[in-house]
């Protein structure tokens, strides 16, 4: 997005999800002022999530020419950015013939990020465990929506098992791993930490979104002579 600062137009990152909701969305720019002295400025949007629509503030410094989004002025941690599958998808539990809600698997994420933030990191764990979770299964009932019912019974690690495939089955494999380590008493994978379990969560939604990309292009692209 373009920013007027100081009678100039600069290219600016903005938040793609709602601190207040966690919902994915595009939030409105309201209004922005620039702090010469750090180079930063500071922004005001509003969510445009229908159930919402709060206002919240962020922090944006220059990097390379381009201002970053550094972090929520509420004191909320900023998220990575979700692939657009990945912001896409929705609660796998929604019954058909009403509004499908957002995915849990954000919210559950931005949740554990905050407690993660604020050095609950025994919860934070367990968290993005529940995350994984919520993502495994929205994703196979979105790719295999006849099989709603059966994916709902199974454990995380049959659905895993079931329904995914190659390098990407073994990721997630490795992630329960280390999820279910921060659920226990006793770790089995002392030399991993909460920091290698969200890269795995960062490889997961980069899997899920080559494949969906791969499967689009192949799907929609025909042979032409």
């Amino acid at each position: 997005m373009n920013f007027k600062l100081n009678n100039n137009f600069v290219s600016g990152e903005t938040p793609n999800i709602c601190p207040h909701c966690h919902v994915a969305n595009e939030p409105s720019n309201q209004f922005h002022l620039h702090d010469r002295t750090v180079d930063k400025f500071i922004s005001v949007w509003k969510c445009n999530y229908h159930k919402c629509g709060k206002l919240f503030a962020t922090s944006h410094h220059k990097v390379n020419g381009y201002y970053e989004l550094e972090r929520c002025l509420n004191g909320l941690p900023k998220g990575p950015i979700w692939p657009k599958p990945i912001e896409d998808l929705k609660d796998g539990k929604t019954i058909e013939n009403e509004a499908p809600e957002q995915t849990k698997f954000i919210k559950t994420y931005l949740q554990s990020l905050e407690a993660e933030s604020n050095g609950h990191d025994e919860i934070a764990g367990m968290g993005y465990r529940k995350a994984i979770e919520y993502l495994v299964k929205d994703w196979a009932i979105q790719t295999e929506p006849k099989e709603k019912e059966k994916i709902l019974g199974l454990w995380l690690s049959g659905v895993i098992n079931e329904y995914f495939g190659g390098d990407l089955k073994d990721i997630l494999e490795r992630a329960t791993w280390l999820g279910n380590d921060q659920t226990h008493y006793n770790k089995l994978f002392e030399e991993y930490n909460i920091d290698h379990l969200k890269e795995l969560i960062d490889l997961i939604m980069a899997e899920l979104d080559r494949d969906f990309k791969k499967k689009h292009y192949i799907e929609n692209i025909e042979k032409r002579k």
